[in-house]
């Protein structure tokens, strides 16, 4: 039997129905890509037709061929990506997240998007990366949505680790406290904490501090003194590497997360400082991130940026040559 297509599906490993020609302008499509493999225009109409008529994957599939064998195209891999969602192929939707993040590596909407992918396939660990990452990425911590802070907290809790999910909350909220501070995020709070026994070393003590130009503050991090950077807008602390030796922190580097920084992009491997402690004002198990292989990350004789997972913790209040951290007025203790 004449099969006019058949050399057609087989570029873009699929496989349709005879009855999928007879679909609206399918015909006319097919017979454009067959002549002109890389017509984009006719491509994309072609997938879209297909998906109209019931065939998402096979939609997707000639969309990542098309990036294979022409050109890339961003606008046809995000949708390739939604095919691959909606039917649930979550490692295919990873796959193709990966290809939008190795092109544009700064964007927070790709690494947001392969984190829900990561997260729909169950590596709750690779997603709260990703999470990390949008968020760090982002130009204004302060403009962030709150779910993009409850995806990294709901995170953290799949991963066993409740107080940790206690931190983006707070950050979240710290950015205006008046309006963000509503009983739903305090009961999560409260939920987070009582699951995991959190407030007793959560964060004690306060401090005012004397800040040197630069928001430079000395800082103590399982014993050992760092120099560091305070800094609002990262959403977690951050160290060198030759920093995290010193506090015997262990980097975690199976998966990366990665910010912005003076010069370009930088990957940090995730860790935990079992105490930070500035003045008085003290907490426990503080999520931190590790650049690798950059001594001078930070700047010249900085040991890190001193981020949100510990500022918020606090109520802090930063004015030109003095940090104050009080105990926050919100209780972690079980209700």
């Amino acid at each position: 039997m004449f099969y006019p297509f058949r050399e057609t599906y087989e570029r873009l490993g699929i496989d349709l129905p005879r009855s999928f020609e007879k679909f609206g302008l399918a015909s006319r499509y097919l017979d454009q890509v067959s002549r002109e493999p890389c017509d984009k225009v006719a491509f994309l109409a072609l997938a879209k037709l297909m998906e109209s008529a019931g065939y998402p994957r096979e939609s997707a599939r000639s969309l990542e061929a098309y990036n294979q064998n022409c050109t890339f195209s961003e606008e046809m891999l995000q949708f390739a990506f939604a095919a691959y969602t909606r039917i649930g192929e979550h490692k295919a939707a990873i796959r193709v997240a990966d290809e939008l993040v190795k092109f544009d590596s700064a964007s927070y909407d790709y690494r947001f998007m392969r984190g829900s992918a990561y997260e729909n396939a169950k590596n709750y660990k690779a997603a709260l990366a990703d999470y990390i990452s949008t968020l760090d990425l982002f130009p204004d911590l302060s403009k962030v949505d709150g779910s993009q802070f409850y995806q990294v907290s709901t995170m953290y809790d799949k991963l066993g680790k409740p107080c940790d999910a206690i931190s983006p909350l707070e950050t979240y909220i710290s950015y205006n406290v008046k309006e963000r501070q509503t009983q739903q995020i305090a009961k999560l709070i409260s939920d987070y904490s009582r699951k995991g026994n959190c407030a007793a070393t959560y964060a004690n003590g306060s401090a005012r501090i004397v800040i040197a130009p630069g928001n430079l503050i000395d800082v103590i991090i399982n014993g050992s003194r760092a120099r560091m950077i305070i800094d609002t807008g990262a959403s977690l602390v951050s160290l060198t590497p030759e920093m995290a030796a010193r506090a015997r922190i262990t980097p975690d580097a199976s998966d990366l997360v990665e910010v912005k920084v003076v010069g370009g992009l930088l990957k940090l491997a995730t860790g935990y400082a079992q105490t930070l402690q500035v003045g008085g004002a003290t907490a426990a198990n503080v999520p931190v991130l590790i650049a690798t292989g950059s001594k001078d990350a930070f700047g010249q004789g900085i040991d890190g940026l001193l981020g949100m997972s510990f500022l918020s913790r606090y109520t802090a209040a930063l004015a030109p040559g003095l940090l104050e951290l009080k105990s926050r007025n919100r209780s972690l203790s079980p209700q």
